[in-house]
């Protein structure tokens, strides 16, 4: 939440003429409800299951993507129990994009739609609770810049080429 992932990945892709895919879009499309609306009807360990059906779909389409892929994740699917695991062993770079918590907590204060965030008192629990995953990720990049700077930064690293199997996992800071 508040992170700059669809704005950052969206750009990235452009930039590399890859594909971008943003996974709560993806779960939207596939229950024909929002995600808010899902976490009311079904709850969040029904959203879970999505998440996780629907990023192991994205992932074997990007696969099959001779183009590349940049994939956004939610806010909450890095966190999940064997998430980080699963996307190490398909061979994925995952990149944080990390700002500081008032930065992010300012930015969600204007955002609707976001079902985890009620207050500032459980924004900033819910961050101290996923942050110890979102530091497994392979890159950390300051998301707290220009999204174009973001951008660089990520080109900067060297990761994005023919070694690569196509597609980078644009993750969001915990939120």
């Amino acid at each position: 939440m508040g992170s700059g992932k669809t704005t950052i990945g969206a750009l990235l892709a452009r930039q590399l003429a890859w594909r971008f895919v943003d996974l709560d879009e993806r779960i939207e499309t596939s229950s024909g409800i929002t995600i808010p609306q899902f976490f009311e009807r079904f709850g969040e360990p029904a959203f879970r299951q999505t998440e996780a059906d629907q990023l192991r779909a994205a992932l074997g389409r990007a696969a099959e993507d001779p183009s590349g892929t940049v994939l956004a994740l939610g806010g909450g699917t890095y966190a999940q129990p064997g998430c980080p695991e699963f996307l190490r062993t398909a061979g994925v770079p995952v990149l944080w994009l990390d700002s500081p918590a008032d930065l992010l907590l300012s930015r969600c204060m204007t955002m609707t739609g976001r079902p985890l965030f009620r207050d500032e008192q459980s924004f900033r629990a819910l961050h101290a609770q996923r942050l110890p995953s979102y530091q497994l990720a392979d890159f950390r990049i300051d998301s707290s810049v220009d999204p174009a700077q973001a951008v660089a930064e990520i080109l900067r690293l060297g990761i994005v080429g023919a070694a690569l199997p196509g597609h980078l996992v644009v993750e969001k800071p915990p939120a």
